[in-house]
């Protein structure tokens, strides 16, 4: 049975708003991709895969993101002692208040691809990594 007047437009009105909501949804949640890669200063570790991260609104006037990575690191100088390691540091919106994680080791030797809620200015590092020592050489992938 076909709807007429008063019922068929309120159903056109509640699909054109389902619609604008689904747009503004997509909007915001908007994802930006990029091929990333870096490797140490020496040349004995590299990083390089897809980092991308999509905005989620806004706290304490600045935005936050959602992170998503899909970036391996290795060894490339098997023999010295060292490894790979990939490093993030960021700002996390959490429990009513930005704080700044610095330099957090996140993989050795493998892939990392686990994603980040609510940061905002994310650095991903790659450095030489040696058990309970400081990571050396690190330089930024980008």
């Amino acid at each position: 049975m076909e709807k007429t007047g008063l019922a068929s437009r309120i159903g056109k009105a509640g699909i054109g708003m389902t619609l604008a909501a689904a747009a503004t949804i997509a909007l915001s949640g908007t994802a930006h991709a990029a091929s990333v890669y870096g490797e140490t200063s020496n040349g004995c570790a590299d990083a390089g895969g897809t980092y991308s991260y999509s905005w989620t609104g806004t706290a304490q006037g600045r935005d936050t993101y959602n992170a998503y990575f899909n970036i391996s690191v290795k060894d490339k100088c098997p023999g010295d002692g060292w490894a790979g390691g990939l490093y993030l540091s960021y700002w996390k919106y959490q429990n009513g208040q930005w704080t700044w994680t610095s330099q957090k080791r996140v993989k050795v030797n493998g892939t990392y691809s686990t994603p980040l809620s609510k940061v905002d200015g994310v650095q991903i590092n790659v450095c030489n990594y040696y058990p309970d020592r400081a990571p050396s050489g690190c330089n930024r992938v980008r």
